[in-house]
């Protein structure tokens, strides 16, 4: 029985609801949803069981339309045939085209003619004909597929695209997931360029599959010429590996691997390389023999019952120079190490041990120091009274070398913290503390050049009083904030005697960052002495979200004692630099600067230069730093920069560089070009790397990286 429709349409057409037949004969219409078409003409064979619809016919069930010219649906051989200009959108946004199509067994057979795909990427599938051998495999012969776009001549013909594969036979398995080609041949711009009896990738959108990722070329003075062909493996859904073949024209193979895994409580990640070149001596030059080279890098981590967890870092290299030369890092030290760590609101535990590797040409194994086991712990109660809260901290560590001082140690501070805001605004803060340090060393090099070895204890109290009154001002464009601010921090003198080797407190950095911080040094083994007084004044004008303007400007008064803390270049000036920081946030420009200046002389001993800056078609970002006179890292200035510069809706400049200034010298330099278009991606860049160091040379490199869409 057919009944008619109940949506309003065109008064020349009728809308029909098909019977349960019909509605599971319909190409992709079998989800129990009621099933409408509308047809200029429509009929119904009730000798021979035949439903006829032509003229615009359109079929409806959900989100699922159908379009051709005619239908007729043969009800006792449960067949379908579709004719002219059949088409069939998904919800998904793939559309099937086709000239006439032929269905039966409620569409889990049948045979398209003139057949076409066009899916929700809009890459094209095209086929003489397809047969559909089941509900999930479909079978294209005399098939083409291309995810670039079709243009036209000045005739209005279709031009060849830039890339397509064409097959005498391809297997669409949707179940699996993959597209199979037979005899496949790929033209660029309707020219072959490669053949292959068999290629294979996953369909558009599907699963992540194992196979070929984007390879690599590239050329250089130090490797020669280079070809990386990655290859991505799909081992389960919470674990994949992706292993890399290099093959180099000046050092052979190298084999890189990567394996990742996601367990129920953390996920683990495995990364390292392997070669065996010719053997080459301090100058760079190659003897006889080979040597192993190769690194890892690995972390993991994993949660553990009441609020703990554990993890790992391993990092470890063959050599010192291994990583620059195959392009692995930068890095001048490597640290490795075993942890576990427990965090419940305001407790916190790190247990720890640690190991470094140096890479510098004046580092020595043997006084390269193993810290094992380091403890770090911390609790704070919650408000009590007033407000105030007490804490409590200790910090351990047994550090030792194979020559050198050892060192072991342990530290507990405890302290109360009481706030207090007035009527008036004024924010008020007290703070008193007290550190205890117990050390056991072993052969310490004492200033004298004797040789120290015992124990050594210090007690350091510390009381601190803190003021700070902001003032907030509404404006119809947001908000003004001014903030004077001080402390006065005393504390005990004479805490760094000359036993108590310096370890964790070597580069200490006086700065607009540091100003306020009651601990200056970054390590335990160094304090500060006496009394000292901070000031400065903070503002910054909020107006919009995320754009605003901030400013600080500061200084440090040490009243007594002796100052071990680099406030300035000169160790007996009471007054400390001033230190000053300037930022400005309004989209698309992230601006920060950040100084020191003499407070005698007006010299800038310190400056600093953060800029970034995005648009539709640049982006940039540009770090310079100068240093004067700091009695650790003395005189230095560099200048990195990078910026990418849109020419058009295809082509994009990229640069980048970093220039020692000091020196006037460059350390690295990088130009590049990136085409793109919506079916293929071209990545190419020339690299000068500048240094010089053992087996290193100056080198010049040029790759090109081309990724093809939905084949890698």
């Amino acid at each position: 029985m057919i009944k008619r429709g109940g949506i309003g349409l065109l008064s020349a057409a009728a809308l029909w609801a098909l019977t349960p037949a019909v509605a599971a004969a319909i190409p992709q219409l079998q989800r129990g949803e009621p099933v409408y078409f509308q047809a200029e003409a429509m009929g119904y064979d009730t000798t021979n069981h035949i439903v006829h619809a032509k003229g615009h016919v359109e079929v409806y069930q959900g989100e699922y339309i159908l379009l051709a010219d005619r239908i007729r649906y043969l009800q006792d051989e449960n067949k379908v045939y579709a004719e002219g200009h059949v088409s069939l959108l998904e919800p998904g946004g793939t559309v099937y085209f086709a000239d006439n199509l032929e269905l039966k067994d409620n569409m889990k057979e049948g045979v398209v003619r003139e057949f076409r795909i066009r899916l929700a990427d809009n890459s094209l599938f095209a086929a003489r004909e397809a047969r559909k051998i089941n509900e999930d495999t479909t079978e294209l012969h005399r098939a083409v597929y291309s995810p670039c776009k079709i243009c036209r001549d000045e005739e209005g013909k279709p031009k060849a695209p830039l890339w397509q594969i064409k097959a005498n036979k391809v297997l669409i398995d949707e179940r699996a997931q993959k597209v199979t080609y037979r005899n496949a041949r790929m033209e660029v711009y309707g020219v072959p360029v490669i053949y292959s009896p068999y290629l294979s990738h996953p369909t558009p959108g599907a699963d992540r599959k194992s196979g070929f990722l984007l390879p690599e070329y590239s050329q250089s003075s130090t490797l020669g010429t280079t070809v990386k062909a990655p290859y991505y493996i799909n081992i389960a859904p919470d674990k994949d590996a992706t292993v890399t073949p290099w093959v180099t024209a000046e050092e052979g193979v190298v084999l890189e691997g990567q394996y990742r895994q996601l367990t129920d409580k953390g996920n683990f990640q495995f990364d390292g390389s392997v070669t065996n070149p010719r053997e080459r001596d301090d100058l760079g030059l190659q003897t006889d023999g080979h040597e192993l080279r190769g690194h890892i890098f690995a972390r993991g981590n994993a949660a553990l019952p009441h609020h703990w967890g554990w993890g790992f870092d391993l990092n470890r290299a063959t050599d010192d120079t291994y990583l620059r030369r195959y392009r692995f890092g930068n890095q001048d030290t490597l640290t490795s190490r075993l942890y576990a760590e427990h965090v419940k609101r305001r407790d916190h535990v790190l247990v720890q041990g640690v190991t470094f590797q140096g890479l510098e040409i004046d580092d020595d194994p043997d006084r390269t120091p193993l810290i094992v086991p380091s403890l770090d712990a911390s609790t704070e109660t919650g408000p009590m009274w007033h407000g105030s809260r007490a804490r409590i901290s200790t910090r351990s560590l047994v550090l030792s070398r194979q020559l050198g001082a050892d060192s072991r140690r342990i530290s507990t501070t405890a302290g109360w913290k009481v706030p207090h805001v007035t009527p008036g605004g004024h924010v008020l803060e007290a703070d008193a503390a007290i550190r205890a340090d117990y050390y056991s060393l072993s052969d310490v090099e004492r200033s004298d050049g004797d040789r120290f070895s015992g124990t050594e204890t210090r007690l350091i109290p510390q009381l601190t009083l803190a003021w700070r009154y902001p003032m907030i001002r509404q404006l119809k464009t947001g908000s003004v904030t001014i903030e004077p601010r001080a402390e006065l921090i005393a504390s005990s003198n004479g805490n760094n005697p000359d036993v108590i080797p310096n370890e964790d407190s070597l580069v200490p950095e006086f700065s607009d960052v540091t100003l306020f911080s009651r601990e200056r040094f970054p390590g335990a083994d160094r304090v500060e002495n006496g009394t000292r007084l901070v000031y400065a004044l903070h503002g910054q004008w909020d107006m919009k979200p995320g754009q605003h303007i901030r400013g600080l400007i500061g200084q440090n008064y040490h009243l007594d004692g002796d100052q071990v803390y680099p406030i300035t270049s000169d160790p007996e000036d009471e007054i400390s630099d001033v230190v000053g920081a300037v930022g400005v946030a309004i989209d698309p420009l992230d601006l920060s600067y950040r100084v020191n200046v003499d407070p005698h002389e007006g010299d800038f001993r310190r400056n600093e230069i953060r800029a970034a800056y995005g648009d539709a078609r640049f982006s940039g970002h540009l770090d310079y730093v100068r240093i004067e006179d700091d009695p650790f890292l003395l005189d230095a200035e560099e200048a990195i920069a990078s910026g990418a510069l849109k020419l058009d809706e295809q082509w994009t400049l990229i640069a980048s560089g970093n220039r020692d200034l000091e020196r006037g010298k460059a350390v690295t330099a990088l130009g590049g070009l990136t085409w793109q278009n919506e079916c293929v991606t071209i990545l190419s860049s020339v690299r000068r790397d500048y240094i010089r160091d053992r087996d290193i040379e100056p080198d010049t490199s040029f790759s090109v990286r081309v990724a093809l869409r939905n084949l890698n």
